[in-house]
């Protein structure tokens, strides 16, 4: 006899099951508190000292700093509650102390402060620090670092001369080796990674020391609401940092630059050298970059002091030729501008071309100044520059715009869809637009003749390129790996370009692009080829 499934008979049959699945669920969450949750900061310190006694017994403690400052009850000097203070005004960086003098001293110092501390703060009824050792010393810390560092860019430097009247010695300073004393060379300046590294050497502190002693104490010498901040955050959130006043075109840094120079090897090594120097405006770089960083990686100087053409202790093996043409590097010509390739406007026609190598004509674009042997006749140097930037009226068709087609149509998909009317001009009128916005593009575009070569690669540029068939067989053959299809290499040029500039059609959809056929001419077209 058929027995019927009741509503209790189902339910005999799936709460049992349920109720594990629930059970189960409960008993993960066991033991979670809300600090399990890994939260990003930008006020991080490791507490790592017990390192240098050896290695520690328990995993180090990740100290939101930033929590901290803000809970502590105001005071004249809310600092000196941590970090002690010497007769000069200066905060020791260390918690408590000045020098770490054995390991017990130490561990006791930060487990004697800091837990009184927030036993002190939860007898008051308030939210307070963990008292257990695992709750400090985890081995999944509860937070993860989201700082990000902190860049001097011209436009903050620029603001900080003005608010020191100009005043530069604020900053810089050399050393003294004789009087031992620090002194202020004008126009002498140097970047402070120059003598101040990650860690300490000899008598010169590390750069995260004076960075945090110089910058955060004349910020909290200053009138309040006058000066930067004083929190970590405030120098190391991505968000405040892009928050921060930007100066636009900011006056321009003097620091006995040349406005245009010829970039060749060593007037000693002029010989040894090939290629027609490279006449390089100076001034006009300056403009497009944040710092001077962007090119000069240590110190004010011309590149060919350590970049020459043998290697020596200053250039540690990047030869000239390398610090001016590595693709792997932003500090060089060749990474710099290869980096510009990646924008909206330009990646719909780089993005599918071959990557890693330069082209065989890239070399003339800049080696337009005189032969190393002219140059070696003039000891270095030449009377005018200028002439030997190249034509800015270079940009220009080698043949007449209207012998573009104004639209070219592809039937390729004939048998299913109606032809696609490529319109050509523009296309051709909207990439120029973008060109013509940025001087770097115009420049090495040279003539509009090169556009073509985004869709006409590996062609004789003229009014009437080979069609794409020419190359690219109907389907993919064997022999030609790496060379798609016909069919493949529209879809991959037309679609790559789109995605890559981010433009909304063709959505995907085969009839963005290709009508529908309709079914009669589909019947009509297949009884014509029979």
């Amino acid at each position: 006899m058929r027995q019927e499934k009741t509503p209790h008979r189902w339910m005999k049959l799936v709460f049992p099951p349920a109720v594990l699945f629930l059970c189960l669920l409960a008993f993960s969450g066991c033991g979670r508190s809300e600090a399990d949750l890994t939260t990003e900061r930008t006020d991080l310190v490791t507490i790592d000292v017990l390192t240098a006694f050896g290695n520690p017994e328990k995993p180090a403690v990740v100290f939101p700093h930033d929590l901290h400052t803000g809970t502590i009850e105001p005071k004249n000097d809310n600092c000196t509650t941590c970090h002690l203070k010497n007769e000069k005004g200066i905060l020791a960086q260390k918690f408590q102390r000045w020098t770490d003098s054995d390991k017990d001293s130490t561990m006791n110092l930060y487990h004697n402060k800091c837990i009184n501390c927030h036993k002190e703060t939860a007898a008051k009824g308030k939210k307070a620090g963990p008292v257990v050792c695992g709750d400090c010393h985890r081995k999944n810390p509860a937070f993860i670092s989201a700082r990000q560092p902190m860049r001097m860019d011209k436009s903050l430097h620029y603001r900080h001369i003005k608010a020191n009247e100009e005043k530069c010695d604020k900053c810089h300073h050399d050393y003294d080796k004789i009087n031992k004393k620090l002194i202020y060379k004008k126009g002498e300046e140097r970047p402070c990674l120059l003598c101040h590294k990650n860690k300490k050497e000899e008598n010169r502190d590390s750069f995260r020391f004076v960075a945090h002693q110089e910058c955060i104490g004349c910020h909290k010498a200053a009138k309040p609401g006058t000066a930067g901040p004083v929190q970590c955050a405030g120098c190391h959130d991505a968000q405040r940092q892009q928050a921060i006043k930007k100066v636009e075109n900011p006056p321009r840094l003097k620091r006995n630059q040349p406005d245009q120079v010829l970039i060749s090897a060593p007037e000693n090594e002029l010989e040894m050298s090939k290629m027609n120097t490279v006449p390089f405006d100076h001034q006009a770089h300056e403009i497009y970059n944040s710092s001077c960083h962007r090119c000069h990686e240590e110190i004010l100087r011309p590149c060919t002091e350590c970049h020459t053409m043998t290697e020596n202790k200053k250039n540690k093996g990047i030869l000239l030729q390398k610090a001016m043409h590595s693709k792997n590097s932003v500090f060089s010509c060749i990474g710099c501008h290869d980096s510009q390739k990646t924008k909206t406007e330009c990646a719909g026609c780089h993005s599918l071309m071959e990557q890693g190598r330069l082209s065989e004509n890239a070399c003339v674009k800049c080696h337009t100044g005189p032969t190393p042997q002219q140059l070696q006749k003039t000891s270095g140097k030449t009377s005018n520059i200028k002439k030997w930037f190249p034509d800015k009226k270079m940009s220009r068709l080698s043949f007449a715009k209207q012998d573009i087609p104004d639209s070219v149509i592809i039937s390729l998909l004939e048998n299913k869809y109606e032809p696609v009317h490529f319109p050509h001009r523009k296309m051709i009128d909207a990439l120029q637009k973008d060109i013509a916005k940025s001087k770097l593009a115009s420049f090495f575009h040279g003539s509009e003749d090169m556009l073509c070569r985004g869709c006409h690669h590996h062609t004789p540029v003229g009014k009437k390129p080979p069609l794409c068939e020419s190359c690219h067989g109907k389907s993919f053959q064997e022999s030609k790996v790496p060379m798609p299809g016909i069919l493949a290499a529209y879809h991959r040029q037309c679609l790559g370009c789109h995605e890559e500039m981010k433009i909304e059609k063709p959505s995907g959809g085969c009839t963005d692009c290709h009508a529908k056929k309709k079914e009669s001419a589909i019947t009509m077209q297949t009884k014509d080829k029979k």
